[in-house]
């Protein structure tokens, strides 16, 4: 049971940023479960069972739940989501293009929804970011069903893993270190080795272990989320520049609401 068969059983959003966070996290302990203990080959109907009884998706209901967890403070943290900051007109989108924006997401939101001026913003900043918050929904349901917006899918793919996989970093500190320790205690007990391949075992999983703990500690921070978080942000308000799914725009259009 391989990698391939766990994909093509889960969407492509769930593979990619609930599933992944959770496997890579288990990682420093599986890699001297896998090595280091004998062929076994109850395990793979062991795997199996997990399989069938849905425990991935559980553990990456989990995995989500802890990256959901994280958002407001993330935010917060930014300054406000990032969609909504590109909306603002205190934000980092130049007037121009801003009035240009404002226009194509009231048209393709249809007459219900008006964006706030300048002015209005600065009388209501909260009331403001609501409208915006509305907006990035428009877009986002609209972008489901857009030719042309996949690149938004991707990103969104991207921003889910990185911010899971922040959710679920203590536990991945804590397997890290577990891991190595137990490479450490099967050198050990092995000691010593038969032979030259056997010796490199151990370094070989410790180095992996070693260079695992790195990533967690040095890349997996809000920093590594916030630069997922605004590329899938301007991916998404991009999308309000293609036609298409939008109410006046011809027979068979669809709107979004």
């Amino acid at each position: 049971m391989d990698q391939g068969v766990i994909s093509r059983a889960f969407t492509p959003y769930t593979w990619r940023a609930r599933i992944r966070p959770v496997l890579i996290t288990a990682l420093p302990i599986a890699l001297p479960v896998a090595v280091l203990v004998p062929d076994w080959p109850p395990a793979r109907r062991v795997w199996a069972l997990t399989l069938v009884c849905g425990l991935p998706l559980l553990l990456g209901q989990w995995g989500r739940s802890r990256g959901r967890r994280l958002e407001p403070d993330l935010f917060e943290r930014w300054g406000g989501k990032p969609s909504v900051q590109l909306l603002r007109w205190r934000g980092p989108t130049g007037p121009a293009r801003l009035v240009f924006l404002h226009s194509r997401i009231e048209r393709i939101a249809g007459p219900p929804l008006r964006l706030p001026s300048a002015e209005e913003e600065h009388a209501d900043p909260e009331g403001a970011d609501a409208v915006y918050e509305v907006a990035g929904s428009v877009l986002r349901t609209r972008a489901r069903a857009l030719p042309g917006a996949e690149l938004v899918a991707e990103e969104n793919r991207e921003y889910g893993f990185r911010r899971n996989t922040l959710g679920l970093r203590p536990f991945a500190l804590g397997a890290a270190v577990a891991g190595l320790l137990g490479v450490v205690v099967q050198a050990v007990l092995a000691w010593p080795p038969s032979g030259a391949a056997e010796a490199a075992v151990p370094g070989a999983l410790a180095a992996a272990d070693l260079l695992l703990l790195a990533f967690w500690v040095r890349t997996v921070r809000p920093e590594w989320v916030a630069e997922a978080a605004w590329t899938y942000a301007r991916r998404l308000v991009e999308t309000a520049e293609l036609p298409g799914v939008e109410p006046g725009t011809g027979p068979g259009a669809v709107s979004p609401a």
